[in-house]
């Protein structure tokens, strides 16, 4: 799947930036680190990920000469661009991951939602970061999801559903209450990136492709 011509640059890169912001809070990282005109750094010190590049798809010399510049081995970077045109602008050390997808859609209004009665939603967390889990009748957890609140923008993070309770619509169910809670706190616009078994969950509740991400990794 290609890139949209509905967005720009500009409206990608405004995307891109509140899912940045969005990912930290998320995660509980480090405040990312603005990188001049084309993107941010982000330190994350988790085993497997230790830092993370998030890079404006324009900037193709400037991907080029930071590929070649980072030698640390569980660096990441993301790009926002299609694989065919990142690939080749990295040196044989970084492992090319499956590809994945910057999507947008406006927050509507309340949705009525109707929880299954074999299930139990908790939401939670602050101003910024909010959490939400599905439990079975066993206390068991089916689906969890978060959410950034970041001014007009509210970022959908690690959405999942446990494998023994897919097909049962509740990363619908999740996504919607979600959906809720933002409109209640006013954001305008919900970003995402999602893989591409999310893909065809997200296009299906009306989120709109802004553009593939190309994503990689330095390997030991």
């Amino acid at each position: 799947m290609t890139t949209t011509d509905q967005f720009s640059e500009k409206q990608k890169n405004d995307l891109l930036s509140a899912w940045v912001h969005g990912w930290t809070i998320s995660r509980g990282t480090e405040a990312a680190f603005a990188l001049a005109g084309h993107g941010y750094k982000i330190h994350v010190g988790l085993p497997g990920h230790l830092e993370r590049y998030v890079l404006q798809g324009h900037a193709l010399s400037a991907i080029q000469l930071l590929a070649h510049e980072l030698s640390a081995p569980d660096t990441w970077i993301k790009v926002c661009a299609p694989v065919s045109e990142i690939s080749a602008l990295l040196p044989p050390r970084w492992t090319l991951k499956p590809a994945e997808y910057l999507m947008c859609k406006a927050i509507t209004a309340h949705i009525d939602v109707d929880i299954p009665p074999s299930y139990t939603i908790q939401l939670g967390g602050g101003e910024q970061a909010v959490s939400i889990k599905a439990l079975g009748r066993d206390g068991q957890i089916a689906a969890t999801g978060r959410m950034a609140l970041t001014a007009r923008h509210a970022v959908f993070d690690q959405i999942v559903t446990e494998p023994s309770h897919r097909r049962k619509g509740l990363g619908k169910l999740l996504m919607q209450i979600l959906n809720n809670h933002a409109f209640a706190r006013q954001a305008e616009t919900g970003v995402l990136v999602a893989t591409e078994e999310g893909l065809a969950l997200y296009t299906a509740l009306g989120w709109a492709l802004c553009s593939p991400m190309t994503a990689a990794v330095i390997t030991a």
